[in-house]
């Protein structure tokens, strides 16, 4: 196999280092096997029509000038979400007979697809067209094969892995610490777009209930993107001395907010695997998250504890029984380790592997 081409519409840069890290994390473990990859990905989380429409011709304007340059060498290209990332990779298989597969991330599946009929239809014909279809978790899966009439044997339950010598896990005290955090509150941790959809709206409702009925002290620590500052604005009253919003870090330090907490939350109203969950489980801290999508499935043999979503009382509840709860009890370490193994960033870099070889050989074997 010559060069793989990936091609996301998400990729993180020095001013945006979250903005689709975990494509990032997955092309440097390719290249650490030894697979040479090619990258065109925007960079630029910006929003409105404007900026849209600047940000996607740059990036239009590297795929195809890659293309042009080394479609000689490009055994594969593979795309990260399938719409719009999928429609180079259908252009590109159509005009240089490159194969493709797509990876389907969820909001692509979940949100992007239902915008317009155009889209979903775009959707359906990138899924079809491909070589095979990476879903990040089963119920995804189960969704692509059901509403776009995809073989089941097409489709990899795959997720993107977590790396495990990044995200272990640490000295509470010692990180603490370092990190200028008192040693004795509860701290509740969150990680993620500050958006309606991960149910930060419920979260801070329900900490504000929490806070309410425990006499111990607690903290809420939110991080991620506020690229929607509406809806940051909106949260204002439910914020107060114990809540701290911070902005996406690097993993090297993000993985110390992890360590420094008791408790990582996750209270999504869809989520199409969940990956920072996954996360919080390698640094051997519990989780809570609603039992939707991938979440279902990373936690419903033990691993953390579920609760319905946009259910700020059920969400309470929780939050105060782990609180209450020793976390050698509450933190259920054999079905942690079991999940973890499943998606140990090294054996989900070998099955892609595979995957792409499978797919350049189908085709080699059909010219």
């Amino acid at each position: 196999m010559k060069k793989v081409f990936v091609i996301s519409n998400m990729y993180p840069s020095k001013e945006h280092l979250s903005f689709g890290i975990f494509v990032k994390n997955q092309v440097e473990a390719l290249r650490n096997s030894n697979i040479d990859v090619l990258v065109a990905a925007n960079d630029n989380p910006a929003t409105g029509k404007k900026n849209t429409i600047l940000k996607y011709s740059k990036w239009a304007k590297d795929v195809f000038s890659k293309s042009l340059k080394y479609r000689k060498d490009i055994s594969i290209t593979h795309a990260h979400y399938v719409f719009p990332s999928g429609v180079f990779s259908l252009l590109l298989k159509k005009y240089f007979n490159i194969p493709y597969v797509v990876t389907a991330h969820g909001g692509d599946i979940e949100r992007m697809a239902k915008k317009s009929a155009s889209i979903r239809n775009w959707t359906e014909k990138i899924l079809q067209e491909s070589s095979a279809v990476i879903a990040v978790g089963p119920v995804l899966a189960e969704q692509i094969e059901k509403d776009y009439k995809i073989p089941k044997e097409k489709i990899l339950v795959c997720s993107m892995g977590v790396d495990r010598n990044i995200f272990k896990p640490g000295n509470k005290r010692e990180v603490r610490n370092e990190l200028g955090l008192e040693e004795d509150p509860f701290i509740y941790l969150f990680v993620g777009n500050v958006i309606k959809q991960k149910g930060l709206e419920e979260l801070l409702v329900a900490f504000q209930q929490v806070k309410k009925e425990s006499d111990r002290k607690v903290k809420l620590v939110i991080i991620g993107s506020q690229r929607d500052r509406n809806f940051v604005d909106s949260l204002s009253p439910l914020m107060d001395e114990d809540v701290s919003l911070l902005h996406p870090m690097e993993q090297k330090e993000l993985v110390k907010w992890y360590q420094a907490s008791d408790v990582f939350v996750l209270p999504s109203h869809l989520e199409g695997f969940g990956l920072v969950a996954l996360e919080a489980i390698a640094t051997g801290t519990p989780v809570i998250a609603s039992n939707v999508g991938g979440l279902t499935y990373l936690l419903s043999n033990g691993a953390g504890h579920l609760v319905e979503p946009q259910n700020p009382k059920m969400l309470a509840e929780e939050m105060l029984n782990a609180l209450t709860t020793p976390k050698e009890q509450y933190y259920h370490r054999e079905a942690a380790e079991e999940i973890l193994h499943i998606h140990d960033a090294k054996e989900i870099t070998n099955r892609v592997i595979r995957l792409y070889e499978s797919a350049v050989t189908e085709v080699q074997a059909n010219e």
